[in-house]
């Protein structure tokens, strides 16, 4: 254990340049060049075998360190890709610094422990490009089959939570079409798209005191198009929703409901229209057998946290690829306190927060919280099998 912390500290400095690299060079998601070549780089200077590009995706990659005799398998996921004007206001290059040091410190005692230590670059989590959701094709695709636990840190303003619940989500995408006419001299020609997205988004807004509580239900939408001068009756207009639900089997009748509110809108106009859905992203399968395993990491390191009881009766609110991979392997995502909740996550107040020393300090934090757990997962065949336990348990009543 004092060794294995040793470690942390020593690899410290590297990951916290890293993290600044990243924050101050944002890349957007499937565009994160610059970010995942450092951290590929970083790994394979550390002996990693290192998979670069991976998975059909030029900024994805795997690092897999194998030593000793037995033991199990952990993976550290690494998120790196910022949000467009924002930057790291979700604080992906703290993510990505606090994966890349437990990996590399756990792997400097592997020797004694045994078993492998995998960190996998994960782009575009935010959504953006063409590897948007990139954990949910490699859930699918069988990247992790054969690993014990998959674990990651991610930064929050305020108190830090060991395990906290996601939410499904799916998108859906509007496209009204109506004919453009002189708004005064010859309206009466045209079919105003404009008026059929404002009719839809309403109806969207009316429907919500009907929606089940029960299922945690949000709905957020905005008209991303809708006319191009105030003098021709627009004969295009689009909008944005996205659904989620912390029950998988609602998501599908949420996207009915905001589909026919589209439709009932294109009716009352004299517009077409064109809707399509995204598949998304699932809920989370929580674990509290590791919830336990962080819980016990910072009463050792004697950090603060929110009381997970209290913690479980708060309706989830954030949505994460990293769902989906609790659909196929244990796994858990603590959220580590960076400074005060006195900024908003996605803000560029929160990513100028992850350079300065509040961040600095959360990097040291989330290499020792993520190195101490998969320690212990490596080291306990036990407690490896009562994680699956559990996870077989919920994945049943799924």
């Amino acid at each position: 254990m004092k060794r294995f912390l040793e470690e942390c500290d020593r690899v410290y400095p590297l990951c916290k340049g890293v993290k600044d690299e990243i924050g101050l060079n944002p890349e957007l998601g499937s565009e994160e060049e610059r970010a995942s070549a450092l951290l590929a780089g970083a790994l394979r200077d550390a002996g990693f075998q290192v998979e670069y590009p991976f998975h059909g995706m030029h900024t994805a990659f795997k690092a897999v360190y194998r030593a000793g005799v037995g033991g199990g398998v952990v993976a550290f996921l690494a998120e790196y890709d910022a949000l467009p004007r924002v930057g790291h206001g979700c604080g992906h290059n703290i993510i990505a610094a606090c994966s890349l040091g437990a990996g590399l410190a756990l792997s400097r005692v592997m020797e004694e422990v045994g078993g492998e230590v995998w960190v996998v670059g994960t782009p575009a989590e935010e959504g953006h490009g063409p590897y948007g959701g990139a954990k949910v094709s490699m859930a699918e695709g069988g990247v992790f089959d054969g690993v014990d636990v998959c674990l990651m840190a991610h930064p929050m303003p305020g108190t830090s939570i060991a395990s906290t619940g996601f939410l499904a989500v799916s998108g859906v995408s509007i496209e009204f079409e109506g004919r453009s006419a002189h708004a005064a001299a010859d309206a009466h020609n045209g079919a105003n798209a404009l008026n059929a997205a404002v009719l839809t988004y309403m109806a969207v807004h009316a429907n919500r005191q009907q929606l089940r509580r029960d299922a945690d239900p949000v709905i957020h939408g905005i008209i991303t198009e809708g006319g191009v001068a105030s003098n021709v009756i627009p004969d295009r207009a689009c909008l944005r929703f996205g659904v989620r639900s912390s029950d998988d089997g609602y998501i599908p009748e949420l996207v009915e409901m905001v589909s026919n509110c589209a439709r009932g809108a294109a009716l009352a106009t004299g517009c077409k229209v064109s809707i399509e859905s995204s598949r998304g992203l699932r809920s989370s399968i929580p674990n509290r057998v590791l919830e336990g395993v962080i819980t016990d990491v910072w009463d050792f390191l004697g950090h603060p946290y929110q009381d997970p009881e209290e913690v479980a009766r708060t309706p989830p609110g954030g949505s994460t690829d990293f769902a989906d991979v609790t659909h196929v392997v244990p796994g858990i995502h603590p959220m580590i306190g960076v400074g005060e909740a006195d900024v908003a996550m996605h803000s560029a107040e929160f990513a100028e927060r992850t350079l300065g020393a509040e961040g600095d300090q959360a990097v040291l934090l989330g290499i020792k919280t993520l190195g101490l757990a998969a320690l212990e997962v490596l080291c306990d065949e036990a407690l490896r099998r009562e994680v699956w336990e559990e996870f077989r348990r919920r994945k049943g009543g799924v």
